[in-house]
């Protein structure tokens, strides 16, 4: 924990060329934190419609978009945080500390999973879930940012088309049972955010035109390859990949543009950008209010006025939580 108003910490946590705060990257990333803790607070209830819930494997729906635009929104910031580190601290160090924290991602996120397992509420194959992937990821992602920009696409293409080959030729059964994809399905989401690194490099370089053409042919090399891959966040498929990276930077793109349209009416979604971890590992603790007791009219069986009733207090209280962290100037991260 420590106070937003110190000056190193606030540089650190900024983009490259940017000020301590980019509202277009907070106001991104708090509209992917609250929609991930409605998504996973409705996910359970079996009156919410299937389009409102991840598809069970094959297929794509609103809901599936959510993870990848934060993990998209991480990468947004990943290369600027490295290399800043590595020019004040130097090499060792900055290795030291993007290993700890992503171990400290893997570690934590385990935790969630074995309560989750304990109550019957988690997949097959190891304890894994969205801290885990995103743990892994920021590891082997880590190489790639010191490559150019032309490189590092290519290399999460031809990363993507190992990964798919190995998906379709011996990982499926396993990956399929597991939740998020697994630890294999961990290789995709790190091509993910290598992705998403390259578009935080093109708008640091202000390079907008191309910006714009390498979203705009990875959706379309996406929507391709759906004719014969099929589009799974349950499998973390190629196809899937490319349509979710594209369009999350597309949507940040119009964050970017209009960045500067709202001034403090667009706080609600900073603040809750401003403190993603924090409000991630309430939201679970809160899910236990609803999850855990063996009532099922209560929530699993709830019909859709009761869940929403319960969904807009769950919101509020991890609001409330967001609102007073920002008063105090407190930034909880690893």
């Amino acid at each position: 924990m420590r106070s937003a108003q110190s000056n190193a910490a606030a540089a650190e946590r900024a983009p490259v060329g940017a000020g301590p705060r980019d509202l277009a990257i907070d106001r991104f990333r708090g509209l992917a934190i609250l929609l991930m803790v409605i998504a996973n607070f409705l996910m359970h209830v079996r009156a919410v419609p299937p389009w409102l819930k991840h598809a069970p494997d094959v297929g794509l729906t609103v809901v599936d978009f959510i993870a990848p635009g934060f993990i998209f929104a991480i990468g947004l910031t990943f290369p600027g945080s490295v290399r800043r580190r590595l020019s004040r601290d130097g090499g060792r160090r900055m290795v030291e500390h993007v290993v700890g924290r992503a171990m400290a991602l893997v570690g934590i996120g385990t935790l969630f999973s074995i309560g989750e397992w304990r109550f019957g509420l988690g997949g097959g194959g190891l304890p894994w879930g969205t801290l885990q992937s995103i743990g892994v990821a920021i590891l082997l992602a880590l190489p790639a940012l010191f490559l150019p920009v032309p490189a590092r696409i290519a290399a999460a293409l031809a990363g993507l088309a190992v990964y798919q080959w190995a998906l379709d030729s011996f990982w499926l059964a396993e990956v399929v049972v597991s939740a998020n994809a697994g630890l294999q399905g961990s290789l995709s989401w790190a091509l993910l955010l290598i992705m998403s690194t390259v578009f935080a490099d093109l708008r640091a370089e202000k390079r907008t035109g191309w910006y714009l053409v390498v979203a705009v042919l990875m959706l379309a090399a996406g929507i391709a390859a759906a004719a014969f891959i099929p589009v799974s966040k349950h499998r973390m498929s190629l196809s899937f990949v490319l349509i979710v990276a594209s369009s999350s930077a597309l949507v940040f793109q119009l964050f970017d543009l209009t960045r500067t349209w709202f001034g403090t009416r667009g706080r609600l979604l900073a603040t809750w950008g401003g403190n993603p971890l924090a409000l991630y590992i309430a939201h679970f603790f809160l899910l236990a209010v609803f999850l855990v007791p063996p009532v099922p009219w209560w929530h699993v069986e709830a019909p859709l006025w009761l869940a929403a009733v319960q969904g807009a207090a769950f919101v509020a209280v991890l609001h409330a939580l967001a609102s007073w962290l920002r008063r105090r100037n407190v930034i909880i991260s690893l």
